[in-house]
């Protein structure tokens, strides 16, 4: 029997990124995607130690941990180094937007998940966007919200 999954979203679930959120909305209250996936403002950040603990007890416990978010790949580099900062490590991977895709939350998570689902089995899903939990559910995905 394999290693069995579970994936977590980093936004709103791994990290409290509320003030980036804020600092980004336009005056029409619409977010302005460059600059929530800025990474010289994820300083604004803040660990969610309740759910990282989580996290860590997932992974004590022998389930793989996978990290599937919206942020885009150019975020790479800064995304692993606020996760290891904030005490999350070990992961099995890291699967970001590409590179110039645009479509809704869930959307993207959809479509990442049901590949993903290939080469892992993953259990279940923790995200904070009712829409993308409410969509993995739809198409037979376990997920849960949690914020």
């Amino acid at each position: 029997m394999g290693i069995k999954y579970i994936s977590f979203d980093i936004d709103g679930v791994l990290v409290n990124s509320e003030s980036r959120l804020r600092m980004c909305i336009k005056p029409n209250n619409e977010v302005d995607w460059d600059c929530f996936l800025d990474c010289n403002k994820l300083y604004l950040d803040r660990p969610k130690p309740r759910n990282i603990d989580f996290l860590r007890l997932l992974k004590d416990r022998g389930f793989g941990i996978l990290i599937v978010t919206g942020r885009d790949e150019p975020m790479r580099e800064c995304t692993i180094n606020q996760l290891r900062s904030f005490g999350v490590d070990g992961f099995e991977g890291l699967y970001m937007r590409p590179r110039g895709n645009t479509e809704p939350d869930h959307v993207y998570k959809l479509w990442m998940i049901k590949n993903l689902l290939s080469k892992y089995e993953i259990l279940v899903h923790f995200d904070d966007n009712v829409n993308t939990v409410s969509t993995l559910v739809s198409n037979g995905i376990d997920a849960v919200i949690i914020s």
